[in-house]
């Protein structure tokens, strides 16, 4: 029923519909042909196996040019190549640091070398690890099987994968690798129940890694070691036309996928522009109704919600107002969801979760209700700066990590003033199908900006009925936004009243 050879899978084009970016896609195979890879290897000791040149073949097979490389070997030799790749095989400190600054896409299942391409922070067994399925047989048990935690990721939907687990390899215990990514990478396969032990990660061109490091180009790191390849799992014959065996049986298709997303062009990111940001969202937000869900009848952040619902009135919309103890039935018929930070979780309850329609929140602190992260309070989310509940001091920062993304408006990397004076700013971490744009300054884990595509997978496996989006304006801080700050909030209304990918 399961045979080693490649079987084509079919092409979904992943799609950016932002009136800020263009449209993404992977190439498809025949595209990918002719390609050129730098396959970087090491000398196997004597008596030992890999799978160095079933890899080699198998790359050949689909049309790829191949070039071999050693571990000593330097790093102008990707000069002129589309794509590296770094087996296990070769040793992690020879690599070293050579490929992490090259500016063509790199391909990687050295875990060891992960801390030196500034793919995960430096502790073994913390940021990564390397499992040996005869030192730890329990746990190399656990590679037999992955989850892909966001099916609305590009490389997911590339072959239809299901937010669920899936067999990524045969049979036998074997050993794999994870990596701990920066708030700005993709997680497409957790391991061993643990969201953030990453079997299969990307970062994105222009995004930052660790240590502030901003990738050169895309990066994948991949679970795979020495002589992994050719257990990747595959599905021929009768078991092809049952969709639970389909589905289960892709870690060949994984594989497939992540190798030509490394090899297709980014979507490059447009230049920080507030006007037209706030043109492109006056044109998509025109005649559209938007209910504001706030606290009425209260002096509490009265003023910065009336600005708000005056701007959102000055892009286009349509503006309902409701206080938070009404009904979800407010909802019915409008376009996008708004919520204020002025409003009491206790009060809005779970209301406007399972709304189909666009929903963007301010207010930390309901990322629970609204299944955007976990239920503990100060460990899921939380209040940055504020009196007698943070250990944290008020804060006027952000740091971008995710640039390219059309909710960064267009802003580099790093340090972005936020609001014009230190105050309190709320975050949670959500799980790791949602897209991370900023986090506080040296708080990675509080992640300030962030969104969910319709259809991901949010906390509790709550999946999306449409866009969701979180943005940490606290109750007076709206009228406190620095340009950039309203730049930010243009873009993250913007992202999240927009089509979803198809």
């Amino acid at each position: 029923m399961f045979r080693r050879t490649r079987i084509v899978p079919t092409l979904l084009v992943a799609v950016l519909p932002s009136l800020i970016a263009s449209a993404q896609q992977i190439l498809t195979p025949a595209q990918a042909k002719s390609k050129k890879i730098l396959l970087v290897i090491g000398e196997p000791e004597k008596g030992e196996t890999n799978d160095d040149g079933l890899v080699k073949k198998y790359f050949e097979n689909q049309g790829y040019v191949v070039t071999m490389a050693k571990e000593d070997d330097p790093a102008t030799k990707a000069t002129g190549q589309d794509l590296v790749v770094l087996s296990s095989t070769a040793d992690p400190r020879e690599i070293g640091d050579k490929y992490a600054d090259v500016p063509v896409p790199v391909f990687t299942w050295n875990a060891v070398d992960y801390p030196d391409m500034k793919m995960t922070g430096p502790e073994r067994h913390v940021d990564f690890e390397t499992i040996d399925s005869a030192q730890d047989y329990a746990r190399s048990f656990s590679m037999l099987y992955g989850y892909f935690p966001n099916a609305t990721d590009p490389i997911v939907k590339e072959f239809g994968g299901k937010t669920q687990l899936f067999g990524t390899g045969y049979l036998l215990p074997q050993n794999f690798g994870w990596g701990k990514p920066s708030a700005g990478a993709d997680i497409i396969v957790n391991t061993e129940g643990d969201a953030t032990h990453a079997g299969v990660f990307t970062y994105e061109k222009g995004v930052t890694m660790y240590g502030g490091f901003v990738a050169p180009a895309r990066r994948v790191g991949f679970y795979i070691q020495d002589s992994t390849f050719h257990y990747l799992t595959e599905v021929h014959g009768l078991a092809e036309k049952d969709p639970d065996l389909a589905d289960w049986w892709a870690g060949m298709k994984l594989f497939d996928a992540s190798i030509r997303w490394a090899l297709s062009q980014p979507v490059a990111p447009g230049p920080y522009d507030p006007a037209a940001t706030k043109a492109a969202l006056a044109k998509a937000a025109k005649g559209k109704k938007a209910l504001f869900v706030r606290r009425l009848n209260t002096p509490e952040g009265e003023e910065s919600d009336d600005h708000i619902v005056e701007h959102l009135k000055e892009v286009g919309f349509i503006v309902k107002e409701v206080d938070q103890t009404q009904p979800q039935a407010e909802a019915d018929g409008e376009d996008f969801i708004l919520i204020s930070a002025t409003n009491s979780k206790y009060k809005t309850t779970n209301k406007y979760r399972d709304a189909k329609i666009p929903l963007m929140c301010l207010e930390g602190l309901m990322a629970d209700t609204l299944k955007m992260a976990g239920r503990r309070r100060y460990v899921d989310y939380g209040e940055h700066g504020e009196a007698k509940e943070s250990e944290d001091p008020p804060e006027a920062y952000l740091e971008i990590v995710n640039s390219n993304h059309p909710m960064a408006a267009g802003l580099k990397n790093g340090y972005v003033k936020f609001i014009k004076e230190a105050d309190v700013l709320k975050w949670a971490t959500p799980p790791p199908s949602a897209t991370i744009i900023a986090t506080l300054p040296n708080s990675t884990h509080e992640r300030a900006i962030f969104g969910f595509e319709k259809g991901a997978a949010m906390a509790d496996e709550f999946v999306a009925p449409a866009r969701r989006s979180m943005f940490p304006v606290d109750n007076p801080a709206f009228d406190d936004l620095t340009e950039a700050g309203h730049a930010l909030f243009d873009a993250a209304v913007l992202w999240t009243i927009s089509p979803p990918t198809k």
